[in-house]
């Protein structure tokens, strides 16, 4: 594997946790949206917020933080187990040719 693979694969694997927190974070932000709309007594009591106009805006922006965070660990950790197993088949070709079968 030469270096400019490296690079691109590595570039890809940024690109799907970018991808990957941002759509968490949309997610998470419809969901705080979602709950804050149905039940705005929760959301005031779950985060001390005394102003009851902004509830609704305030648990969007809690759901799109904590969605940022969520899905840019589990990206990461989906990028991290392709890596691993393109090493594994790697390896695994490399003996396997060593071999001649």
């Amino acid at each position: 594997m030469n270096t400019e693979n490296a690079v691109k694969t590595a570039g890809g694997f940024f690109v799907i946790i970018l991808i990957g927190a941002l759509l968490a974070a949309v997610a998470g932000g419809a969901f705080g949206a979602l709950v804050a709309t149905i039940s705005p007594e929760f959301v005031t009591g779950l985060f001390n917020k005394t102003a009851e106009s902004g509830i609704v805006r305030y648990a969007v922006a809690v759901g799109m933080i904590w969605g940022v965070f969520i899905g840019a660990a589990v990206s990461g950790f989906a990028c991290f187990l392709a890596a691993v197993i393109k090493m594994l088949r790697i390896r695994f070709e490399y003996q396997k040719e060593r071999t001649g079968r």
